[in-house]
């Protein structure tokens, strides 16, 4: 199994080329300190604490043949529309970032690769959100289109979390 599972990631990552057709970067300043966002979004599973789409989410990790440990995620949507499985492939506490692919899930997209980041802007943070990927099923604005609301929808419950 864990093997199976490893061999699905190292796919996953391979199909996603460097030069991925569409992209997308949303990002939204938050009146609330750099340190505090990341607080809130930092964690890898803590998603399902801001994100209005997401259920629940279930972290769990599989080790390489070298003992690296890759952070995996499995995102339960809302609606029953199922489990999105993704995995960590970046992390920079210092610089608040994090990225990761997509792996499989009712997403309309392959070779999907994304960052999260905090940035410092003056007193507050601006959050910035980016993806690169192909559309799968769907025409490439309507992917777009589809990962652009589910950026917006994270964007807007980071925003209203912080304001609590």
């Amino acid at each position: 199994m864990q093997r199976a599972f490893l061999t699905a990631i190292g796919a996953a990552l391979l199909s996603a080329g460097p030069a991925s057709a569409l992209e997308v970067t949303r990002s939204r300043d938050i009146p609330a300190p750099p340190a505090a966002v990341w607080a809130l979004i930092g964690d890898f599973c803590a998603i399902q604490n801001w994100h209005p789409q997401v259920q629940r989410c279930i972290l769990s990790g599989e080790d390489d043949d070298d003992g690296i440990r890759a952070q995996i995620r499995g995102l339960v949507v809302k609606g029953g529309l199922g489990t999105i499985a993704e995995v960590e492939t970046a992390r920079d506490e210092t610089g608040m970032s994090y990225s990761y692919s997509f792996i499989q899930g009712p997403l309309p997209v392959r070779a999907y690769n994304a960052t999260l980041a905090v940035r410092p802007n003056g007193e507050g943070s601006t959050v910035i959100w980016s993806a690169t990927f192909d559309a799968e099923g769907m025409s490439d604005a309507d992917a777009v289109a589809d990962i652009t609301g589910v950026f917006d929808a994270g964007l807007a419950g980071i925003a209203r979390e912080t304001a609590r």
